[in-house]
């Protein structure tokens, strides 16, 4: 019963020893986080003009699909957007000051919506024979970090149609 008890005593100071030293650690991520958000509201704001700013070829899109998915694509087209994705909102205020977050919020949430509905229109866009175009848009989405499983298995399957043509 005696070594029991020793096992017994030494895996709870062990146990202690770690949940403490987690504790401290996350007191102390804790900690830095806060100190990273107070410092970030202080911020004054930044010019944002010189971003690079992502604008969709619409030159090069001569289809006229007359769709909803179309209309919705062609009015974020002319919306400005911003890819920032992960970058946390602490990191946009020290970078470009708390007056911008808005702002740029509104600017990363047009490139996402624009996101989510290219592989839609780019289907539209094969369905009407108008493959080149869907890839052209394609590849422009991966060019600007477009992170979409749907647009990557998409480019990849038109990529693959048209080698096999």
């Amino acid at each position: 019963m005696f070594p029991f008890l020793v096992i017994f005593i030494v895996f709870c100071l062990v146990l202690t020893f770690y949940i403490r030293k987690n504790d401290t650690a996350q007191q102390k991520a804790q900690h830095d986080f806060f100190e990273k958000e107070r410092l970030s509201n202080a911020v004054r704001k930044k010019d944002i003009s010189k971003l690079d700013y992502i604008s969709i070829p619409l030159d090069k899109i001569p289809v006229k699909l007359e769709s909803s998915t179309e209309k919705t694509f062609f009015e974020l087209a002319e919306k400005p957007m911003l890819n920032f994705v992960g970058i946390s909102n602490t990191d946009l205020k020290l970078q470009y000051g708390t007056a911008n977050l808005e702002i740029l919020t509104q600017y990363e949430n047009n490139f996402l919506d624009f996101v989510a509905i290219l592989p839609d229109y780019a289907s539209e866009l094969i369905e009407a024979g108008e493959k080149e175009t869907a890839l052209m848009l394609l590849e422009f989405a991966v060019s600007v970090n477009a992170d979409s499983r749907k647009i990557d298995t998409l480019l990849a399957q038109l990529k693959e149609e048209l080698s096999s043509m």
